[in-house]
């Protein structure tokens, strides 16, 4: 294989994931390809969709820094923006066989929990715009949900029903403070601003603790959460 054919096939991989076409990958990654990083040892073809594919939606764009080439092999040093802001650099080792990516040994440049994190921004964000559907399409019918003072709900078609009122968001703002991730769990704490039926605007101090049933999935296992009311301020005209 010449060195600009391993170069055009990193170039399709991060392209794969800056557009979410996984059809990129199934045609460039062979059919023995192993995947191995700081959280992955050598894993397979299957194993490596499951695991490492959700990540995509979190990713933005890739800036290749540095690429060196020796013979069938790539060493490339990366840059990854990810839609929340943040980025990370990783050094990425591709081996190629046949005009396909055979072998991808990634060492990070980045704590893991950067897309756990992105994960749990996530819903904070569609529970702040009232994208109650993206909130639906991860929930199963195992999953319970908990606000601390109030019955705890199990069911999606339960769940559903509770968060109907939630489809077209009366909250003024919503501002995150802390996010907290640890394994399969992660902890938000922020305020959000609902204006009341007499006009005035109650602020409430929240806190949601999300358990996923995945490490690297958005499917929701439970969540308890924690709501305060703050000293009410008077609606600016």
């Amino acid at each position: 294989m010449k060195n600009s054919s391993g170069t055009a096939l990193v170039e399709s991989y991060f392209k794969a994931y800056e557009t979410k076409d996984i059809g990129i990958l199934k045609e460039i990654l062979s059919q023995d390809f192993t995947f191995t990083s700081p959280a992955d040892k050598r894993i397979g073809l299957e194993e490596y969709f499951e695991r490492c594919w959700p990540g995509s939606k979190d990713i933005q764009a890739y800036s290749i820094q540095n690429l060196l080439t020796d013979g069938n092999e790539v060493f490339v040093r990366c840059e990854c923006r990810l839609y929340s802001g943040d980025t990370f650099n990783n050094m990425e080792h591709f081996k190629f066989a046949d005009s396909q990516i055979q072998e991808i040994i990634v060492y990070f440049g980045f704590e893991e929990d950067v897309f756990s994190k992105a994960r749990a921004k996530r819903f904070d964000d569609a529970f702040a715009s009232g994208n109650i559907d993206f909130v639906m399409e991860n929930i199963s019918d195992e999953t319970t949900w908990h606000l601390v003072g109030s019955e705890e709900i199990t069911g999606k078609e339960n769940i559903a029903e509770m968060f109907a009122p939630m489809r077209e968001p009366n909250q003024m703002s919503n501002k995150t403070t802390h996010i907290l991730v640890s394994g399969d769990k992660a902890v938000i704490e922020g305020e959000i601003e609902m204006p009341s039926e007499d006009g005035e605007i109650q602020i409430y101090a929240y806190c949601d603790v999300y358990t996923f049933a995945h490490p690297k999935k958005d499917m929701i296992k439970n969540l308890k959460a924690y709501m305060i009311a703050l000293p009410k301020k008077m609606k600016k005209n």
